[in-house]
């Protein structure tokens, strides 16, 4: 095996996992845009913000897994975590979260409708 290509698995693994890393801040991005009912600008601003850290994850990811070499397999690693993370692991990671969101929900609106707030804020 050639010396140049013995780490190139390790490489590969390392942007699978910033493809899964891109893949959860794609899925974060469209949870807060659903969840504050973005109209045009903010849908904007969230996609540019969603963009630059998409940017920075790949950019940084390069750097550390590469040392800035960009080859072929390295997008196709990225490729595959963002295939991975949408395939397999974004449905049951959201039923949880929504379960979550579901009991602090109930939490806040134990507190709202308590009476001590309701004095408080006649």
């Amino acid at each position: 095996m050639l010396f140049s290509t013995i780490g190139q698995i390790y490489v590969f693994l390392w942007m699978v996992g910033a493809g899964v890393l891109i893949g959860l801040l794609y899925a974060l991005s469209a949870a807060v845009r659903r969840l504050l009912c973005a109209g045009f600008w903010l849908s904007l601003l969230i996609d540019a913000i969603t963009g630059l850290g998409t940017g920075l994850i790949l950019f940084l990811a390069l750097v550390t897994g590469n040392y800035g070499q960009l080859r072929l397999y390295e997008l196709l690693g990225a490729c595959a975590g963002v295939l991975l993370f949408t395939t397999g692991i974004r449905l049951p990671a959201q039923q949880v979260l929504s379960h979550i969101c579901r009991g602090f929900r109930r939490i806040f609106d134990r507190i709202i409708h308590s009476r001590p707030i309701k004095v408080i804020f006649r």
